[in-house]
């Protein structure tokens, strides 16, 4: 892959990284501040802290039920809203359940949730970008004004309505999501399709017989990947983020199932009792790794820039 496809993919990611108008803002003022601090993360230490990061988080999920000291769900009202001891490593929320247990149990939820959007994000991006370049024409204008439309509306408002037709949950804000975040894997892979097919190694093919749909899938499309999978990895955080934000509002993950996102919107009332870990913490462990997720993306993208010839 040159080095040219990759700049143009990289581009394209950053000028249609998920989300719109002010939440767009913010995330690419986020991602200024990450390269501002380390100039180039690719293969930097707050890269590899970051990888490790995530590996510890993945690894807290498979292992909750060794890991939690208590049973998340388990109320005990005389330890409501205590502070960090031996009984509770975190201290306690308003029920008396242990936080440092709901806070290793909401790792499961909170990344259950952004894989699903990210996998069928990134599937049905990929269709969508790859059929669009190939067969051009007016398959590319339809799927085109297609992919302009779900732009043109929000993600979170989309999970929204289908929340309030379908009811609150795990599945549906997932599902939703991963149509809002579909455009943005789609025009990545669609331009940098395009880009391969201008090389004389796809001509060459076609003078050899190969069929367009083996050219395609077999040829360019592993072109194009690396750049799909640098992304993301950078959607991810974003979706953990949004799935978190519903939660918060009460149209994700119900009570009384751990997650961070409905923990701080729990936790709310305990800052009026001037008790700040039941919202704190779970807070801060979704900054820590959307954070780290957006150093990897960026590190990924930088390495594959790298690389290349």
């Amino acid at each position: 892959m040159t080095a040219s496809v990759l700049h143009v993919g990289a581009d394209v990611a950053t000028e249609t990284g998920p989300g719109t108008g002010a939440t767009a803002t913010t995330r690419r003022s986020l991602r200024a501040v990450l390269l501002g601090w380390t100039g180039s993360v690719r293969g930097g230490p707050l890269f590899w802290l970051s990888t490790v990061v995530l590996l510890l988080t993945v690894v807290v999920a498979v292992l909750a039920p060794l890991l939690a000291p208590q049973d998340p769900d388990a109320l005990d009202l005389g330890a409501a809203l205590a502070g960090p001891s031996r009984a509770h490593l975190l201290g306690a929320d308003q029920s008396g359940r242990d936080l440092l247990s709901r806070l290793i149990f909401g790792t499961r939820t909170s990344l259950i949730g952004p894989l699903g959007v990210v996998v069928l994000s990134t599937v049905g991006g990929v269709v969508i970008g790859l059929v669009a370049a190939w067969c051009g024409g007016w398959v590319d204008a339809c799927l085109s004004r297609v992919v302009e439309l779900i732009f043109a509306f929000p993600g979170l408002l989309l999970a929204i309505i289908v929340v309030a037709v379908v009811g609150p949950g795990v599945w549906a804000p997932m599902l939703a999501m991963a149509v809002a975040y579909t455009p943005y894997v789609s025009r990545l892979v669609r331009s940098v399709v395009l880009q391969e097919m201008s090389r004389p190694y796809v001509d060459a093919y076609r003078v050899q017989g190969f069929s367009g749909v083996l050219i395609a899938t077999r040829h360019v499309l592993p072109n194009a990947l690396p750049v799909v999978l640098a992304q993301s990895t950078v959607n991810f955080g974003y979706a953990l983020m949004d799935l978190a934000a519903l939660s918060y509002l009460g149209l994700g993950v119900q009570p009384p199932m751990a997650d961070w996102g409905a923990m701080i919107s729990s936790g709310q009332t305990a800052i009026l009792q001037e008790s700040y870990l039941p919202s704190l913490v779970p807070g801060v462990a979704i900054v820590v790794v959307v954070v780290a997720f957006n150093i990897v993306g960026e590190g990924l993208s930088a390495r594959i820039v790298r690389r290349s010839p």
